[in-house]
């Protein structure tokens, strides 16, 4: 019975859940958004009004409260107090109804309001006249969807339960869009005794004049709340409704007496839905496993009458329900008491399966039920607890234990199958001392393994000799039985001895001048084997090392690796001069081990980066660190890190300290990883308190060289100082540059990077239950932007009272014109139980300085009273403060007049017919190959895209630049590329600038080649082959030279002799595998497309820059496309 009253009180709770989170966050108006009415101001009965709904949310808190405590009355077993708190809970249920009836009349007396419309005060009282019905129907509802989802699916696909989402009214209403949850408890009755009559009823299906649109509702809300489809409704003119589905759709068939639906399924789908209903510590699982060809239509008529209609196919569908033990339960007993000897589990598992297989063009269908039941965390434990001292005495404090998983199936098919693992444990404490050795337990463990017993005869032990101290745990001897075919070694049975290495090992020393210890842990079964160590001598030097030996790689293949981390400290320092001291130095050390960059960012942003420089305590801290080296350094099979590393002081006492290392990757990158730390005056007594973990890399294989620093743990008294900063510069084909102090503007797209994306510069100047008060900035840098901001935020709270107040502003910046567009907002309110009593806000964007404008919104607010107001004010005399122009021309000539800008490219491949002699050390002239090519290119501006200016100066001269040949013999055969900021050469607005990517690849020359190299022809040579016949007829002798060498030998020697190595073999290779292995990755391209459909307009363009220039010049001879295209990505374009 107290476990039904604590179920009934904590599920009563949940229901009202949702009103007493809003007397928590202090929302309690937000009810009137719940029923789809717009918070609204009258002249008389607004405060009545909220404090109907303060009363309806406070009393729902009072009512979860009062659960709480009869949950913990009924855990206490008081009898007392379970009656008056569970009669306290009834009267506040019954409290917490009339306040939602109290509200409703408020609503209603609002209703009468003058200060309304007609309109209003006729919407308010159709709101009020359904108030108590929509809030405690939403209640139910969403209490009916967090604890049983597949009856909410049940309900709603019956007409149980409807979710529609309303659309807001007319300009003036007060009708707000909403969505309204209703729960209909007639059409429950009608569910259970007449099914049938009540799908007619609601959706019409069966009737004469079913049109779908009921059922398709219904059917859309199902699919985006159940099952997150979406899905719209079509009814075109003169046409049946249709409902469109991602994958498939329905249509109203109004051929069929009564009409029907047409249902199909356009793409091959595979549906896999899990649905759980949790029954306390138990729940109900229900799976479900679909897989349909295309094209697969069918035909439903009332009630149930299906047809399907497919292509040659199959069609899969298992279903499978189970009752089962919920994960997060205790283990439950099966027999026996807790604490003593007793028959456990964590998991118990019964279901039933059946697996449907169509095959359309046979039109067979095959059906294979099973049944299930599955045993996880079986236990058998016999201990000697609980018994009598006879017993006790008699097993001498034994301990059993066998761990059981059995899995048990049947079909009609295959029958009866079982599987499982078992393993029987015993643990025998015996404190036996011999001599120095102490043996503190005897272990038994057996178990099966295929087709033999392996057997487990092993102790865990310590020694004592003088100063050091040492403990290995389950090391003995190995024993297996087995019974194989013809025989073992002891008549029918084999049996197999061999040594039982120990799991773990423990030294410790203590020896005045030494003293330390370290572990070593041991898992053959993984392959792993992890050690650590920990040696301090004399107060002058502490050596750590830690260390980890993998014999299996990733992939479950054999192989091994090994990571090792030392470093040596000198507690006192090893003074350098100027202030400067040596603490300590040490090393990375790893053979078959790669190193994840990625990680190691992480780390940077959670500390984890310190368990490679100089870790604390490496013993104690040993799995944190390990777990930490492996993220960073997996094993990689042909790849080794090595890392020096050092840790620097200034200062006495130790004022600043940094840990440096550069960690090399062979073959790979090289990573720069820090710690450093300012402590004043000292770290234990720190005033000043901050440190910044650091790290950098280049990666030489992506061309690109970035640093990331993470504000850790920092503060100033009791002030935290958070913040972190990234560096980026890319130098491939993919060119980039970011930096950036504590993030981005809120509007800007950053690119991809290899680091976390910063953090705020933030301090918290005051963070308590009664206030807070924080302030945090940022400042950024890219290729096409120059941006800052910052933001306070204060919080001062007073029983019943609160104050909230913000600043803030984004900042984007131009240098030539020097301009600037910041956006500041700003507001302060003062609330009484949640509910604003004064309020001022200001939101507006300043540009300037010439001349200076500001745009944006004001407004106050008192009680149900706000006056806002809009305002736009310039002021200020408009300067000029562009720099001067510059001419493009000139700049671009200067380019193609220095010598690098010119280089030819001899044939690749043929005859080329002609040699060229080296050029002399003095000969400056490029000499064209005649079946050659010679590229011009530049890099001042790109070229056959509008040029608006270079940098931050304007160009006066031309609007784009573009190089032609004339003359001269040589063709243009192609355009050279190289990458430009276009945002340097582009007047572009600000959304563009925190859009557009940094860098983008332009025309940057031409490459030309002699007229007529293009067009060539292949060559008919005659020739006659003559060759020399030698007979060589000493067979034994010439191959007894190879004796000695073995065919693989011979094998690797041949395959890299000069006759291999000939263009005549590379030529016979390169036909018979001409092209080589590998993956082309090609950048981005761009297409005109029409904003209607994506359909492409124009052909593909190798840049976004280009495509939109040629936008332009599309819109310029026809205005009227200046809304019906678009530039998009080539890949989104529509086929």
């Amino acid at each position: 019975m107290a476990g039904t009253i604590e179920g009934l009180a904590a599920e009563l709770a949940l229901i009202f859940a949702p009103l007493a989170e809003r007397a928590a966050n202090g929302t309690p108006d937000l009810l009137l958004e719940w029923v789809g009415l717009r918070t609204f101001d009258a002249a008389a009965g607004s405060a009545r009004l909220a404090s109907a709904l303060v009363s309806c949310t406070g009393s729902a808190a009072d009512l979860t409260a009062l659960a709480e405590d009869l949950v913990e009355a009924v855990t206490a077993d008081d009898g007392g107090a379970v009656a008056a708190t569970a009669t306290a809970l009834l009267t506040k249920f019954a409290v917490t109804v009339q306040a939602v009836r109290d509200a409703a009349d408020e609503l209603r007396t609002l209703s009468a309001d003058p200060a309304l419309s007609a309109a209003q005060r006729a919407e308010v009282s159709a709101v009020a006249d359904e108030f108590v019905s929509r809030v405690l129907g939403r209640l139910l509802v969403e209490y009916l969807e967090v604890r049983f989802p597949p009856l909410v699916t049940a309900l709603m696909a019956t007409g149980v339960v409807e979710v529609v989402d309303q659309p807001p009214g007319p300009a003036g209403s007060l009708v707000a869009a909403h969505r309204q949850k209703t729960l209909h408890a007639d059409r429950l009755v009608r569910l259970v005794s007449d099914p049938v009559g009540l799908v007619g009823e609601v959706f019409r299906w069966g009737q004469p004049d079913f049109d779908g649109l009921a059922l398709f509702t219904s059917l859309k809300a199902l699919l985006r709340e159940r099952f997150d489809i979406p899905a719209e409704i079509l009814q075109p003119p003169g046409s049946p409704a249709m409902l469109e589905a991602f994958g498939f759709s329905a249509e109203v068939d109004p051929t069929l007496s009564p009409p029907g639906l047409t249902v199909n399924l356009r793409m091959p789908a595979g549906i896999q839905r899990n649905e759980t209903l949790a029954l306390g510590d138990w729940e109900v699982i229900l799976e479900t496993d679909a897989a349909f060809q295309a094209d697969l239509e069918g035909t439903l008529r009332p009630l149930l009458d299906v047809e399907l209609t497919a292509a040659a196919g199959t069609v899969d569908v298992t279903v499978q329900v189970s009752f089962a033990r919920s994960p997060t339960a205790e283990p439950f007993l099966l027999l026996g008491s807790p604490g003593g000897s007793r028959l456990e589990a964590r998991s118990l598992t019964a279901g039933v399966a059946l697996a449907i297989h169509l095959d359309t063009a046979q039109g067979r269908v095959s059906l294979d039920p099973e049944l299930k039941l599955a045993l996880r965390g079986g236990k058998l434990v016999i201990s000697s607890a609980g018994g009598d001292g006879f017993l006790i005495t008699l097993l001498s404090g034994i301990h059993l234990e066998s761990v059981v998983n059995t899995d048990l199936t049947w079909s009609p098919a295959l029958g009866a199958r079982f599987t499982g693992s078992g393993t029987l444990q015993v643990a025998i404490p015996v404190h036996v001392e011999l001599g120095p050795l102490n043996v503190q337990t005897l272990y038994l463990v057996a178990g099966l393994a295929g087709s033999g017993v392996p057997v487990e005869l092993s102790a865990g032990m310590s020694a004592q000799l003088g100063p050091l101290s040492a403990a290995v745990d389950r090391l003995g001897l190995a024993v297996s039985f087995s019974l194989p075919t013809g025989g073992g070694n002891l008549g029918p049975l084999d049996v197999g001895l061999a040594f039982k290495p120990p799991t773990g090992v423990g030294l410790a020393v203590n020896a005045g001048v030494v003293t330390g210890g370290g572990f070593l842990k041991l898992d053959p079964a993984a392959g792993e084997y992890a050690g650590a160590l920990e040696l301090e001598f004399a107060e002058f030097l502490a050596l750590k090392a830690i260390g980890l030996i993998t014999t299996r790689m990733p992939d479950g293949s054999a192989g091994f690796s090994l990571l090792l981390v030392i470093t040596a400290e000198f507690p006192g320092g090893l003074q350098l001069g100027y202030g400067f001291k040596l603490i300590g130095v040490g090393g990375v050390l790893g053979l078959h081990r790669g190193m994840r960059l990625d990680a190691i960012m992480e780390g940077v942003r959670t500390g984890a980066i310190e368990s490679v420089m100089f870790p604390h305590d490496v013993v104690a801290n040993a799995p944190r660190i390990l777990s930490d080296l492996k993220a960073f350094f997996p094993p990689e099979d042909g790849v080794f890190v090595i890392g020096p590393m050092a840790k620097l002081g200034w200062g006495t006492p130790t004022i600043v300290t940094v840990s440096l290392g550069i960690i090399i990757e062979i073959p790979g990158n090289i990573a720069l990883v820090g710690v450093l730390k300012v402590a004043l005056p000292t770290e234990d007594e720190a005033i000043l308190l901050l440190q910044v973990n650091f790290a950098g890399a280049i990666e030489f294989d992506k061309k690109r060289i970035y640093f990331f620093a993470s504000l850790f743990h920092s503060r100033i008294l009791t002030i935290s100082i958070e913040g972190e900063l990234g560096l980026l510069v890319a130098y491939g084909d993919q060119p980039d540059f970011v930096l950036s102090v504590g993030g981005f503007h809120p509007a800007f797209k950053a690119p991809p990077l290899p680091f976390p994306v910063p953090k705020r510069i933030s301090i918290n100047l005051l963070n308590s239950d009664v206030g807070r008060l924080g302030v945090d900035g940022y400042f950024a840098v890219t290729s096409n932007t120059a941006q800052f901001g910052a933001h306070a935020e204060l919080y001062l709270g007073l029983g019943a009272f609160s104050v909230e107040g913000h600043l803030g502003f984004d900042a984007l910046f131009q240098f030539s014109p020097f301009t600037f567009v910041i956006e500041i907002s700003a507001g302060v309110s003062v609330k009484v139980f949640g509910v604003g009593l004064f309020s001022v806000s200001l939101e507006f964007t300043l540009s300037g300085p010439t001349p200076w404008q500001a745009t944006g919104s004001a407004s106050i607010s008192l009680l149900f009273f706000s006056i806002g107001v809009d305002f736009d004010i310039t002021w200020g005399e408009p300067r000029d403060t562009a720099l001067p122009p510059i001419n493009v021309v000139p700049l671009v000539k200067g380019e193609l007049d220095k010598p690098e800008s010119w280089r030819v490219n001899n044939p690749a491949g043929g005859a080329p017919l002609v040699t060229l002699r080296p050029l002399a050390a003095g000969e400056a002239d490029i000499v064209l190959h005649p079946l050659g090519t010679v590229v011009v290119q530049q890099r001042a501006v790109p070229l056959d895209i509008r040029v608006d200016k270079v940098g931050a100066e304007a160009a006066a001269d031309v609007s784009s630049v573009r190089v032609v040949v004339d003359g001269g013999g040589l063709v243009k055969l192609s355009d050279a590329a190289d990458m430009f900021a276009v945002a340097q050469f582009q007047n572009l607005s600000d959304a563009e600038k925190l859009s557009l990517p940094s860098f983008e690849r332009e025309h940057a020359g031409v490459e030309l080649a002699a007229d007529g190299t293009a067009m060539t022809s292949a060559r008919a040579v005659r020739r006659s082959a003559r060759y020399e016949q030698v007979i060589i007829d000493d067979l034994g002798s010439t191959a007894s030279s190879f004796v000695p060498y073995n065919a693989a030998l011979f094998q690797h020697l041949l395959a890299g002799a000069s006759v291999a190595r000939s263009p005549l073999a590379q030529t016979e290779r390169v036909l018979r595998q001409p092209f080589a292995d590998g993956i082309v990755v090609t950048g981005d391209t761009y297409v005109v497309a029409a904003t209607r459909d994506n359909t492409a307009r124009t052909g593909v363009f190798s840049s976004q820059a280009q495509a939109r220039a040629h936008l332009d010049a599309l819109v310029a001879a026809d205005p009227n496309l200046i809304d019906a295209v678009h530039v998009i990505p080539a890949m989104e374009a529509a086929p």
